[in-house]
């Protein structure tokens, strides 16, 4: 809810973003008893998506930055779930056949765990979030962008 001090588009973001940290959080210590991370695990869920591919795409398709993810691949690395090899000076990853049946693992209680946090809002709330989000995300400019 607005207060004196703030306006509506202020308010709107002040509980977007304290409801993402908290997400962030539950889902972090959700995810903690597969020692993973949230950005460990898109890693891996994009690495699926896809047969192979670079650091710097996996960074922009879950959208964070190179630095981010690199800590999270270097642990996949060392848990190979996860495997390299360069071409050209640029590292390219792939899921192991250990990382798809870890995934495997963690994706079907992930997907349970986020309908938990979604389910006080009924199917048609969720999906007008969900077009809601999307509308603002992809109708913002990316940074730099003169629009």
């Amino acid at each position: 809810m607005k207060t004196n001090t703030e306006t509506l588009p202020s308010a709107c973001w002040n509980t977007i973003t304290t409801y993402h940290n908290h997400q962030t959080k539950q889902v972090n210590a959700f995810l903690k008893k597969w020692e993973l991370s949230h950005t460990m695990l898109e890693v891996l869920r994009c690495l699926k998506a896809t047969t192979c591919t670079s650091q710097k795409e996996i960074a922009q398709s879950i959208q964070v930055t190179d630095g981010t993810i690199s800590q999270g691949v270097k642990k996949l690395f060392a848990r190979q779930l996860i495997k390299k090899y360069r071409h050209r000076k640029i590292n390219y990853f792939h899921l192991t056949p250990a990382g798809e049946l870890f995934l495997n693992e963690v994706l079907p209680a992930y997907e349970a765990f986020q309908a938990q946090q979604f389910s006080l809002l009924s199917l048609a709330q969720q999906k007008t979030l969900y077009e809601l989000v999307t509308q603002l995300h992809t109708t913002q400019p990316e940074e730099g962008d003169a629009r």
